[in-house]
Order: C-alpha cells, then structure tokens, then sequence
C-alpha cells in the first residue's frame, strides 16, 4: 500500500494506519466538505496516497473525482513522476467504476486552453486521404521516403538499411543560421505569458499520460489543442523543439487509435518544421518522432517506410537517451525487423528494450509490460511459439495490474495472446484459452471504440478464426456447424471491407482478409471463391512484400491445400508445396512448424500421382523434420535464443548497423 517512510517493518506502519485514519473520516456530508477541499494542501507524496486509498473506498469515488478534475491538482500529480504508477491505478480504479477522469479531464484542459476559431480552413479532415494512399509529400524526408516505398519491395533487409543511411543527409538537423537567429532573438520561456506557460507543461504532460494510461482519444484532444495554441504563439526560444515534441506525442496516441487521417495531417506538420530544425534540437526527440513515424506507418501495414524510419531513430539514438526514449526507440526498431524478416537484428533489439525495462523499470511497470509483449510478438514470429504464450500470458498480467480490466491496452493484450493460443492449440484443436481472451478483448474494445472501429475489426477477425477452427473439429465429429462458420464468414467480411475502406486493395492487412476468406470458404466447399480469395493475396502480398515473404509462403500454402485435397489440380499443387517450402527453408530453417503441413501435402501429391519414389523422399524428409523437431521441443531449443549481456546503446548500434543477415540455404529440388 502507501508508505510515506522507509520503515515499514511493523505490520501495521504508523504511516498507513495515519492514511486510513485520515480517510476513515471522509464522506459526502456537509460537515466534511471543508476538510476534504483542504486535501490539496497535502505534499504530493501524501496526496497522492490519500488518493490512493480513496479510491479504493467505493462511496468516496464521486469525491475523488470531482478533487481530481480539478486541473491544477491534476497538474500537480503528474508532474510528480515517481507516483505515476499511483495514478494510472487510481484512474484505472475510477474507469472501473465509470468515473470518466479522462473525459473530465481532457475536456477542462480544451475549455480553458483552447483558442478562439480563426476560419474554416481545417475542412481536410473529412476529405483526407485513406492510410493506404499516397503519403503527403514533403522536402527532404517525405521525398526519400517516396523513394524507398516505390523501390523496395525487392531490395534486402541489408538493402534498406543502406538506403535509410543514405536519406540521412535529407533527415539530420544542420546548422540552420536564420533560423538559429531567429530563435536567439525570441522571447525566453521565463517571459511567455503564464497562461501560455501552464498550456505548454500541462498539455505535454496530460496528453502523455492520457495516452499511456490507454485514453487515445482524451489524449488526442489535449495535444491537438496544445498544438493549435502553439502554432499560434508568439515565438519563444525552443519553440520549434516544443512544437515537435508536441506533434511526436500526438501522433502516438493518432497512430494508436488508429486514425489514420489526423495522423496523415501531424505527419505532414512534422515535415513542414523539418527543415526548420537546428542542431540544437536533442537527438533523444529527433529519435522518438522518427521512432513514432515508423510506428505510424507500422500500423498503416506499410512496412518498407516503418523500417527506414526506425533505421533512423536508431541512428539518432545516443548514450545519453533517457531509458524510456532508449526502449521506446529499441522496440520499435526491433518490430520493424521483424516483419522485414530481419530476425537477427530484431533479437538484439528487443532482447535489450527488455532487459532495460527490468531492469530500471521493474517487472511491474508498463514498460516493462509493453516491451513483453513485443517480444512476444518477435518469439511468435520466429516459430517458438510456446514461449511467445508465456511471454504474453506475463504482458497482460502486468497490464492489467496498472489498468485493470477494462482498458484499451489490456485489450490489445487479450488479442494478442489469443492469437498466440491460437497458432499453439492449432494441432490439438483445444481452443478454449483463446476463445477466452478473444471475447474479452471484444467486449473491451465495444465499450471503448465505435463498432465500426478497426481495433474492434482486428479482434473479430481472430475470433472469426477461432469460430472456423471449431466448426471445423465439431464438423468431424459428424455434427452440423454451418452457424459457426456463417458467423465467421460475416466477421472476416466486416474486417474486410473496413480494411478496404480505411487502407485500399493494396495492402496487407487487405491481403491477409482476403486470405482468412479463402481458407473458410475452402471449410465451406465454396471452392471457386476460396481460390479466388487466395489468389487475390498471393499478388498482393508478393507485389508489397516480395516473393520470399512469410506471408507469401503462407497464402501460397493454403492455396496448395485447396488444389490439393478439394480441387484435384495435383501439379499445380505440388509446384505451390514447393514454393512454400523454399520460404520456409529460407526464413526459419529446416525444423520450422509450418513445414508438416507442406511435407504432409507432398506426400499425398505424390502418392496419388502414383510417383512412389518423391513419394518416399518426401516421407522420409518429413520422417526428420519429426525427429529435429522433437529434439528442440524436448531441449527447448530456439533459432533465436534470448540475449542475456546488457549491451550499451553504441555497442547495440555498432552491432545493429554492422550484422549481416545469415539465410539458411536452399536445399535442392527433388529431381524428376
């Protein structure tokens, strides 16, 4: 509980029996009131305490509320950093009991900062563009981001690493004289109006902690209106580094919701102040609005751009970064990687935001949460899916200790886990667990965003796989499940078309519907449709991510499964195993999981072609998959084994910028 002193060694401290004491004697009643208006005057380490403990006493949360609206009390609590995981608890204790904090408080920061409207000039919010067209383009970095977006669906993870270095020039803040001028002759921050002054520092920090606390939209609202107060300041020294800091802030919370449009427009804003930038801006902020533009396109599923610009914030990431900018930076750079299938380089990455947020966080800090559940996203991608659930399983745990259960981050953390309990049970077909954490995290995001939210559309789409996989062993079992899998197909269908709306054809988000769409039509002996629908993924995601993508061996592999078992069209078949094959061989080497099922299509490829002697090849080449796989179960071994040095950030940039990427070679064709 609270504790205001070091001694804490009776069982009943003299301290906490003080707080409830104090708190004991709150209520509603007219002859407490004055004592609790006098509660502000209370150091902030006491304050927060009695908070605290308040809102754990359900007929003092309407009190509490109303004391925490207030902004300036408000203000006081969150610049007091050492009591932030108090209250994210007290605001998660409120939110639980529909106390809207949040609201409260985002909507008294806008009524009293906001500024008087000058035009209609904001009508492109309505009419902007969808995340997956064309990006506005800028000087400098929004050119040579063009660049790599055209170029490099066929270039190597080395490849654009070489091509992010080389935009570097059009990216780093350089002696800029006039504007370094024009800064010096500004006003000092001392000599802003105090207005002005509580604007930028409570805005700054409001919008942050809205943000971390999971309150997307409250957030969106203060730094919106922060940044539209301060376009229109008079100039102030720093004014450029507090407008981006504003605009990287913001985008964060867009890019997280996922509403592409005002994100679209804050990034265009970041690139009109790029060139303004001088070399006094720190390195820590030029990398944490990098690290947030990657993160933007990362979520837009454009992720050739959200690797340059991680390849970016890494170069700008310095020694002397704050530990939470330093993790920030590592895990988005490292989840770049991954799905670039740049293993290697991913593993450093995150190995290292993990034990960095241990170690100076500790494992109860949503840091630390929100580097787990990274790596589990990492361990997924790189086959030791066994570990990714436990990875998971200890994310959500911490999540929901500082957010409680009804949370958007903690939603986010039951879809994820449910997919990994998903890909772990597929052979087994027990897919309790799963269907458990895919219905929280549903019922969490309908309280929270609108229905026809894409959060919401991503977490139906993993119960719509789930509700297959279930008809699936029910059908098998000779009983009739066509409501299942009807219901799944209106799911992939809802997630389909918003994905068409918000990102285009294009894309692969787009693509990967298209691919859900072809396996249930396949369960539903719709079998035109279903090879229809994984066409349609395979061209899309080969002309976005290459041939040898993962997600280009998946969809190909399914529809090697359609041509095999349903349509009778062997050689195409056995020329699509294949091809999956290769990939796999490629990315994950030759005890890769998703290889049985390939081996397996081969084998009865060749049996019914009559062609024993591939038959018996491929059997026996299944026959050692079997046996390698055993052995790593059994001796929990892994391609990508935990980093366990703490390395320091030049030595993991040294190591970032200088490894070269091993591919497991190709084993030969089966010959004729």
């Amino acid at each position: 509980m609270a504790s205001g002193q070091s001694n804490n060694n009776s069982p009943d401290p003299l301290y906490d029996l003080s707080l409830m004491a104090v708190v004991d004697c709150l209520d509603c009643k007219v002859t407490t009131l004055k004592r609790i208006s006098k509660l502000p005057e209370l150091p902030d380490n006491l304050l927060i305490d009695v908070y605290e403990l308040m809102s754990q006493q359900a007929d003092l949360k309407d009190t509490l509320l109303e004391e925490l609206s207030h902004l300036d009390i408000f203000r006081r609590l969150v610049r007091y950093t050492s009591a932030r995981g108090k209250l994210l608890r007290i605001v998660a204790a409120l939110m639980a009991s529909n106390k809207a904090l949040p609201r409260r408080l985002s909507d008294g920061y806008v009524d009293r900062f906001a500024l008087p409207e000058i035009g209609t000039e904001e009508s492109e919010l309505d009419e902007a563009q969808p995340a997956g067209a064309k990006t506005v383009a800028g000087t400098g970095a929004a050119a040579a981001a063009a660049t790599v977006t055209g170029a490099e669906t066929t270039a190597t993870t080395m490849d654009v690493v070489a091509i992010a270095a080389s935009c570097l020039n059009h990216m780093t803040p350089k002696e800029n004289h006039a504007a370094a001028e024009a800064e010096a002759e500004a006003l000092s921050m001392d000599e802003l109006p105090d207005e002005d002054v509580m604007a930028i520092d409570l805005g700054l920090r409001l919008g942050s902690f809205l943000s971390e606390a999971g309150w997307m939209q409250e957030s969106i609202a203060v730094l919106s209106c922060l940044n539209e107060r301060l376009k229109r300041m008079q100039a102030f020294q720093d004014g450029i580094i507090t407008r981006l800091d504003c605009l990287q802030r913001l985008l964060y919370a867009e890019s997280s919701l996922c509403n592409f449009k005002l994100a679209q427009k804050t990034y265009a804003e970041l690139m009109e102040i790029n060139s303004l930038l001088t070399d006094s801006v720190p390195a820590p902020l030029v990398a944490m609005a990098y690290t947030q533009i990657s993160s933007m396109y990362y979520a837009r599923n454009e992720y050739n751009n959200s690797h340059m610009w991680s390849v970016q914030a890494m170069r700008h990431l310095e020694a002397s970064a704050p530990t939470r900018v330093a993790i920030d930076v590592l895990r988005q750079a490292a989840k770049a990687c991954v799905v670039k299938r740049d293993f290697a380089r991913a593993n450093l990455l995150i190995c290292q935001a993990v034990r960095r947020a241990r170690e100076h966080f500790g494992p109860n800090h949503q840091k630390y949460g929100d580097a787990l559940l990274d790596y589990g996203f990492f361990l997924l991608n790189v086959d030791s899916v066994f570990q990714s659930v436990n990875i998971y399983k200890e994310a959500l745990a911490v999540r929901r200790g500082i957010f409680g259960n009804m949370n958007f981050h903690v939603a986010i953390a039951h879809e994820d886990l449910s997919y990994a309990y998903y890909v772990h049970e597929y052979s087994t077909g027990d897919f309790s667990c799963a269907q458990e954490h895919v219905d929280e995290a549903v019922k969490i995001m309908k309280t929270l965003v609108p229905s026809n939210h894409l959060m919401l559309a991503s977490a139906k789409r993993v119960k719509a796989l789930l509700l297959e996989e279930i008809a699936l062993d029910k059908i098998a079992d000779g009983m009739d499940e066509e409501g299942l899998l009807l219901q799944s197909e209106e799911l992939h269908n809802f997630a389909l078309q918003l994905s068409l709306e918000v990102f285009g054809e294009v894309n692969v988000q787009t693509a990967k519907h298209y691919g859900n769409l072809g396996r249930l039509y396949q369960t539903m002996n719709r079998f035109e449709e279903a090879e229809r629908m994984h066409q349609k993924a395979i061209r899309i995601k080969t002309d976005l991510l290459g041939p040898y993508d993962y997600e280009v061996g998946l969809s190909i592999g399914h529809l090697a499964s359609l041509y095999n078992y349903q349509m009778k069209k062997f050689r195409q078949a056995e020329d699509l195993y294949l091809r999956s094959i290769d990939i796999s061989l490629r990315l994950f080497g030759r005890t890769y999981s998703g290889l049985e099922y390939d081996y397996l299509g081969l084998c009865h490829v060749y049996e019914t072609l009559h062609e024993f002697e591939k038959y018996l090849r491929y059997a026996h080449i299944l026959e050692n998959w079997q046996q390698l796989r055993g052995q790593n179960i059994t001796q929990n071994k892994s391609s990508y084994p935990a980093i366990e040095v703490d390395y320091t950030i030049e030595q993991v940039k040294s190591k970032f910028f200088s490894m070269n990427v091993k591919r497991v070679p190709t084993p030969p064709e089966p010959k004729n």
